[in-house]
């Protein structure tokens, strides 16, 4: 809280608290993600990305990072932290390489289940965040700790590209 004149010019307190255009912007993208997995056939999940990965095996890395995030901040609250500590991008560049094999051994029905499942818990969490979390992620660079749209958007407009429904 911030000093702030009260009424009648004596002094007050008013909470100045964060914007959170990220809550509506990660229902969006659960949402637009539902409404992708609606659409897909067995074949659609079958379908080749590129780079040896295939649709549901984006689905299955979707629901893996929104967990990791939502086990980071779950930890960080028991632990009696504001946030999570950052983690290098190395290692989540070997949590990416080690876990390939594990989300193409995934039924795709299974990799549905999951994505939605794990966004609808990441979205309603961080919707819940204090002011000092927010800012915590924030300035360690981490706003995807929180802002989970840009990271399905990139899976979500990569696979609609690559089945002709761009």
């Amino acid at each position: 809280a911030v000093p702030a004149p009260g009424r009648r010019g004596r002094p007050g307190w008013r909470r100045v608290v964060i914007d959170r255009p990220y809550i509506d912007a990660n229902v969006e993208a659960t949402a637009a993600l539902g409404d992708l997995i609606a659409s897909l056939s067995p074949e659609d999940l079958a379908a080749d990305l590129g780079e040896g990965w295939t649709v549901s095996m984006a689905l299955a890395h979707l629901a893996f990072w929104d967990s990791w995030h939502l086990a980071r901040w779950e930890h960080a609250a028991a632990a009696g932290a504001v946030a999570p500590p950052p983690v290098s991008d190395e290692v989540s560049a070997r949590n990416n390489d080690a876990l390939v094999e594990t989300w193409r051994a995934l039924d795709p029905e299974r990799a549905v289940a999951l994505v939605l499942d794990a966004a609808a818990r990441i979205d309603t969490y961080v919707a819940g965040l204090s002011d000092a979390a927010i800012e915590a992620a924030r300035t360690a660079g981490s706003p995807n700790w929180f802002e989970r749209r840009p990271h399905r958007d990139d899976h979500i407009g990569h696979i609609r590209r690559v089945l002709g429904r761009a």
